[in-house]
């Protein structure tokens, strides 16, 4: 029972979060086309947070949970993202886009916490 509870309590503060930072999600962007050295560059800085790292922090699930959010997010545990300001945001106020540059999808990570928690022992 306590169990169900927690998973509950989880699956509401994912919603809650997701929730909370819409309007915010441009500060969880990242580049859909980095090469390897350019990721772990990012990943070196101290505007870039893994994926991995940064969903560990709100869900405290175990690697094969979070692999699980990252794949139906449509990227890696590895995924510089950038948590601190909005990438290109000059770009945005001026109605223009950087095809590089996406915001993750709160809506598939948050469907997929249950599939994520069952990956957890």
């Amino acid at each position: 029972m306590r169990i169900r509870s927690l998973s509950t309590v989880a699956v509401g503060t994912v919603a809650a979060i997701a929730l909370g930072v819409s309007p915010a999600a441009a500060h969880f962007c990242y580049h859909n086309d980095l090469t390897p050295q350019a990721a772990a560059g990012m990943l070196g800085s101290n505007g870039y947070t893994s994926f991995g790292a940064l969903a560990f922090q709100f869900t405290r699930l175990c690697p094969a949970g979070i692999a699980v959010l990252a794949d139906a997010a449509g990227i890696t545990v590895n995924t510089p993202i950038h948590a601190r300001a909005v990438m290109a945001g000059g770009l945005a106020k001026q109605g223009r886009s950087n095809p590089s540059i996406r915001h993750l999808n709160f809506d598939a990570i948050g469907a997929a916490f249950p599939d994520a928690e069952a990956a957890c022992p």
